[in-house]
């Protein structure tokens, strides 16, 4: 009994001298060190915000203020960044390229965000340069080609040109010859938001060069009934903008496509193609001549309403499963695989329904400058804060925004911060609980009494005596 009086004692006092390094509410005890470092700077829907020493979300990593990382237009996400993370769309101008200047498109690589740099970005520049303006005739140039090294699949690989800036509601217009002259190919002349997946366009394809379709895309619910629509659209409890609900909703894109036929072909004439869309109608024209209207309160779902970039784009349609009989077949390269497709465009023109947003001077800049100021006063609060705490332990904890990060680099709220005091308190009662049980063994086995032994050995004969009678 002394003896284990004595080991309880010895292990109690070593458990509490042992550093506890995990923590009991800390969401990174089981992770591995190079995930709770700088690296694990990620961001979205399971994530905290950015944090504002990296306050652009963008691909689901937080990235320190750049012209490459923090405009929308180049994919900042607003809705996980810093509160002055991101910096805003390029809003609609007013322009006409006849294709006269050589500045006009560049690489998306080379696009900065900023949209005085040019008003076309070629998308796919750098895996294949088959846009690009051809300077004596004054035209724009779309491909599509058969490049076996950069599309491995053995499809053909096309051109897209998008606006730097993002159109909400106006007329657009473009001039120009399909190259769609065999079945497979298609081109496109769209307002679109990549983002969510809606359009509203033209598309000609290989299949008969004198039709042209039209369609609009709208994301919808997909068990959206007709009274659902319609409560969305006038502002429901159901609708788009209820940004009150707890559970997002989930989508579907609802197509709208429609054919018509073309007074004349589209592969052998430069052709005007025209765009009207307004919150209440968007209206489809060639050569003057309207093909489709379609009014908002006719459509079911609404019409897209969100900012889209107007894009050119001619591709491959021919060579997968899916889309080869809408497009006419299977797209033909020659014997040798040396057969192109080329687009030509003519003129593009914007005319913009509210230009005013957009003629004023592009605040990514400003917003720059902004954060510049507010990130040289955080830098000088965790000067003071380092000041403020020199010589005491504080781990690698960081300080930004007038708020703790510990390790991982994510800003942690005043519910944190009282979790982690509440951990403190529970592990030093602990802590102290077990050297108090130490002590009080420790105590018990010095203080036994020592006659205990020879009670105990005496005590069989005691027994035996009174057995036996005696």
């Amino acid at each position: 009994m002394k003896t284990l009086t004595l080991s309880i004692s010895l292990l109690l006092l070593a458990l509490p001298l042992t550093p506890v390094k995990a923590s009991f509410f800390g969401r990174h005890q089981n992770l591995p060190k190079s995930l709770t470092t700088r690296e694990s700077s990620f961001c979205g829907s399971h994530h905290m915000p950015c944090p504002i020493a990296e306050p652009c979300c963008n691909n689901g990593t937080c990235h320190t203020t750049s012209m490459e990382a923090c405009p929308i237009s180049l994919g900042c996400d607003p809705t996980h960044s810093h509160v002055e993370g991101c910096f805003p769309l390029p809003a609609c101008r007013n322009i006409k390229d006849q294709f006269k200047q050589s500045n006009l498109l560049i690489p998306k690589q080379a696009f900065t965000g900023d949209p005085n740099q040019a008003h076309w970005i070629s998308d796919f520049h750098h895996i294949a340069p088959y846009a690009k303006i051809d300077h004596h005739n004054h035209k724009l140039l779309l491909h599509t080609r058969r490049d076996m090294v950069k599309t491995q699949s053995g499809g053909g690989f096309g051109a897209t040109v998008s606006s730097t800036r993002w159109n909400k509601y106006g007329t657009f217009t473009a001039k120009f010859r399909s190259g769609a002259t065999g079945p497979g190919i298609v081109t496109a002349f769209l307002l679109s938001n990549p983002a969510l997946g809606e359009e509203i366009s033209f598309e000609l394809t290989g299949r008969d060069p004198k039709r042209v379709i039209t369609n609009y895309y709208r994301r919808v619910r997909p068990t959206e009934t007709l009274e659902e629509a319609v409560q969305h659209r006038l502002g429901g409890n159901n609708g788009v903008h209820g940004h009150n609900h707890r559970h997002q909703p989930v989508w579907k894109l609802d197509s709208h496509e429609e054919s018509h036929e073309l007074k004349r072909d589209s592969t052998k004439h430069d052709l005007v193609y025209k765009i009207e869309w307004t919150d209440k109608m968007i209206r489809w024209s060639v050569d003057g001549k309207v093909l489709r209207t379609v009014l908002a309160k006719d459509a079911l779902g609404g019409l897209p309403e969100n900012p889209m970039q107007l894009q050119l784009t001619v591709w491959d349609a021919g060579h997968a499963v899916e889309t080869r009989d809408w497009a006419g077949g299977k797209t033909d390269y020659g014997p040798d695989n040396l057969d192109e497709y080329i687009t030509t465009v003519d003129s593009i023109e914007v005319s913009c329904f509210d230009s005013k947003e957009g003629n004023k001077p592009w605040p990514g800049p400003d917003a720059l400058k902004r954060l510049k100021k507010a990130q040289a006063l955080e830098a000088e609060m965790a000067k003071r804060y380092r000041k403020m705490n020199k010589g005491k332990k504080g781990g690698d904890t960081k300080f930004y925004g007038g708020q703790e990060q510990h390790g991982y680099g994510h800003e942690e709220g005043y519910f944190a911060r009282m979790l982690a005091y509440m951990e403190m308190v529970v592990l030093s009662l602990i802590k102290w609980t077990f050297m108090l049980l130490a002590l009080v063994c420790g105590a018990a086995y010095f203080t036994q009494p020592k006659t205990t032994e020879s009670t105990t050995r005496t005590s069989p004969s005691s027994s035996s005596q009174r057995n036996l009678g005696l």
